[in-house]
């Protein structure tokens, strides 16, 4: 048994069309939340847990967005070299 068959399921794909949703609505909604804290008046002592809130939302949708496009595709690139590599030896 080889290495890339003790995968256990197919590498993620590429592109992927849910995750680039799901991270532009995770950031659409971390800017607009940001962008309401301009308009709308919120209690002073609920101020922290919002912008923990949106802080949470914002790095949520970031990570979505980075892992998409970001080097994680080069990673991918690289680790299948080596497995390749290590199939061959």
């Amino acid at each position: 048994m080889t290495d890339e068959t003790k995968m256990i399921g197919p590498p993620p794909a590429e592109g992927n069309r849910f995750r680039a949703a799901v991270g532009i609505a995770a950031l659409s909604a971390g800017l607009l939340g940001l962008i309401l804290l301009f308009f709308v008046e919120i209690p002073q002592r609920n101020e922290n847990a919002l912008l923990l809130a949106l802080g949470i939302v914002l790095g949520w949708g970031g990570s979505v967005v980075q892992s998409e496009y970001g080097a994680s595709t080069t990673g991918r690139k690289a680790a299948d070299l080596a497995l390749r590599k290590a199939g061959e030896q």
